[in-house]
C-alpha cells in the first residue's frame, strides 16, 4: 500500500534555501561508511548500507553484538526480568519477531532477535569487535579519520572513512544521571545508592528498606520486583504521570494503536480513558493525584506490575525526596513522614551524548538546532545520527527508516545525482515539525511516529530523482 504523502516534507521541499551550499559533500566514494554501534540502531544502519549498495564497515566496543541488550555488556542496563515496554509487534528491525515470543520479550529473547537479524543480513563480518571509537576529524583529502582504541586503552590505531554514521544509543550507564546532592548525601551516611542501569537483581535488597527514586518505565519496574523482597519499597514521585495498561482485550497498547490508525483521535482517547480506568483504577485510589496534564502531552508510563503492588501495599508511592540526611528521607508533602532507608536506587534516567555532536551537550540545546530531520548534521555531509527519538510504540523501526534516509542520501551521492547538492542547500532550514498533536510539554526527541515515518520514506523516495 502507498504511503500516505508527507504534507510536512512538501511544506519543507518547497521553502526557498540558498543557492550556494556551504556544506562540502563527502568526496572519498572509494572508502566506506562507518557505522559506530552494533546494537538495534546500528544493525539497521548497516543493513540499509547493504541493501543500498553501499560500503560500509561497522565497529563495536563489546565483543558481541547487541548493545546494551547483551548482559555480558559493561555498559548494560539489563537487569533481571527485564521485558521490553513495547511489544514484540512493533519492536522489530522490519523483520517481525518470532510468533511463539510473548507479547512482551526478556532480554535474552530480544538479543537472540539481534543476533539473528545480523546473521540473516551478512553484517557480523563488517563489524569489527572489542574497538572503542575515540573521535574522528577531517583530512585535507575529504576523508574521515577515525580513531580507535582497544578496551583497555593501550592499543591505538587510525583509519579513514568516507563518512561517519552514530548510533551509539543513549540508555547506558556511561550516560546514567544522577540527582548529585542526594547521592552525595546518602553515600555520606553510608547507604548504597546506584543509578538503575546498575541494578541485577533483587536479591541484594531482602529484608531491607528501599527507596527508589524516579517513576518511569525503569523505576516502577523495578520498585516492583524489589518489593516482594524487601521489608519496606518506597517509590519517590517528582510528578505524577498518567500509567496506562499494557494490554486491553488482550491486545498490547502499542499495537492496539497501529491497528487503529485513521479512528479520529477523539473516539480513540475517548475508549482508551475508559479501559485505562477500568485497568488501573482512579489515581486518588492509588495514593497518587491526577497528572496535571492531558494524556500524550507526555509519554506515559506502562504498568507492569507496579499498579498491583501499589494496591497490595508492597510498593508504597511518596511524594518527591527533598534531601537524605542521615539515610533518612524527607519529602516534599509534609503528610509523608521521613523514613529512614537502608538503599537507595535513583532511576533518574539517562543524559544523550554524541561522538561528534558536542553541541548538544549544552543545557537547554536543542535537537533541531543540531541535526536536520534528527539524523542529518547541519554542516557536514559525512556525518549522520541514528537518534534514539520516543513515542507511542518502539523506536526500532524508526531506526530502519532513519537509516534509509541515510542510506538514500549516500547512495544519490554515489550516483551523482542531482538531488543531493538540492538537499545540502536546504541543511540550514528547519525540520519540519513532528510532534503534531502529542507530547507538547515534552523535549524535541519526542515524536508523533506516523508523522515522521511519512516524511523520512518521503525523503528516502525525493533522494531518488
Amino acid at each position: 500500500m502507498k504511503a500516505k504523502a508527507s504534507k510536512e516534507l512538501a511544506d519543507w521541499l518547497a521553502q526557498p534555501c540558498d543557492a550556494a551550499s556551504t556544506a562540502v559533500g563527502t568526496v572519498r566514494s572509494d572508502l566506506p561508511v562507518l557505522v559506530v554501534g552494533a546494537g538495534p540502531a546500528g544493525l539497521a544502519g548497516m543493513a540499509a548500507l547493504r541493501q543500498a549498495g553501499v560500503p560500509f564497515a561497522g565497529v563495536e566496543g563489546h565483543a558481541h553484538l547487541g548493545g546494551i541488550w547483551d548482559q555480558s555488556n559493561p555498559v548494560s542496563s539489563v537487569y533481571e526480568g527485564l521485558r521490553t515496554v513495547t511489544s514484540r509487534f512493533t519492536t522489530h528491525l522490519d523483520k517481525p519477531m518470532p510468533g511463539d515470543l510473548p507479547n512482551y520479550p526478556e532480554h535474552s529473547q530480544v538479543h537472540a532477535y539481534l543476533t539473528e537479524f545480523a546473521d540473516s543480513e551478512k553484517l557480523t563480518p563488517h563489524i569489527r569487535f572489542s574497538t572503542h571509537f575515540e573521535t574522528a576529524s577531517k583530512t585535507d583529502s575529504g576523508a574521515w579519520l577515525a580513531t580507535f582504541n582497544s578496551p583497555d586503552r593501550t592499543e591505538t590505531r587510525q583509519q579513514e572513512y568516507r563518512a561517519i554514521v552514530v548510533a551509539t544509543g543513549s540508555h547506558n550507564r556511561r550516560h546514567r544521571v544522577f540527582p548529585e546532592l542526594l547521592r552525595k548525601q546518602a553515600l555520606a551516611a553510608g547507604i548504597p545508592a546506584i543509578h538503575s542501569s546498575e541494578y541485577r537483581d533483587p536479591s541484594r535488597y531482602a529484608g531491607k528498606r528501599v527507596l527508589v527514586i524516579g517513576v518511569g518505565n525503569s523505576g516502577s519496574d523495578i520498585a516492583e520486583k524489589i518489593s516482594g523482597t524487601a521489608q519496606r519499597m518506597l517509590l519517590a514521585i517528582r510528578t505524577s504521570p498518567w500509567i496506562i495498561p499494557q494490554t486491553v482485550g488482550g491486545i498490547p497498547c502499542d499495537h492496539l494503536g497501529a491497528q487503529s490508525r485513521g479512528v479520529p483521535d477523539w473516539i480513540g482517547l475517548t475508549y482508551f480513558h475508559a479501559m485505562r480506568r477500568m485497568a488501573i483504577g482512579s489515581f486518588r485510589s492509588l495514593g497518587l493525584t491526577r497528572p496535571r496534564y492531558r494524556l500524550n502531552d507526555r509519554l506515559p508510563i506502562s504498568d507492569r506490575g507496579v499498579v498491583r503492588a501499589i494496591r497490595e501495599g508492597s510498593v508504597i508511592p511518596r511524594s518527591q525526596v527533598t534531601d537524605l540526611e542521615g539515610g533518612v528521607a524527607r519529602f516534599a508533602d509534609s503528610s509523608h513522614s521521613p523514613e529512614p532507608v537502608d538503599a537507595v536506587i535513583f532511576a533518574t534516567g539517562f543524559a544523550r551524548k554524541y561522538p561528534m555532536l558536542p553541541e548538544l551537550d549544552a543545557a537547554g540545546a536543542r535537537l533541531d538546532d543540531a541535526l536536520l530531520f534528527c539524523i542529518f548534521h547541519r554542516r557536514e555531509p559525512g556525518l549522520a545520527f541514528l537518534t534514539e527519538t520516543v513515542g507511542l510504540r518502539s523506536c526500532w523501526p524508526i531506526f530502519v527508516e532513519q537509516a534509509r534516509a541515510i542510506a538514500g542520501y549516500f547512495l544519490a551521492e554515489q550516483r551523482g545525482s542531482p538531488q543531493v547538492q538540492a538537499f545540502d542547500r536546504r541543511r540550514g532550514l528547519a525540520t519540519p515539525n513532528f510532534k503534531g498533536k502529542l507530547f507538547c510539554l515534552a523535549d524535541d526527541y519526542h515524536l508523533d511516529y506516523e508523522i515522521y515515518v511519512r516524511a523520512l520514506r518521503g525523503l528516502t523516495e525525493w533522494m531518488k530523482g
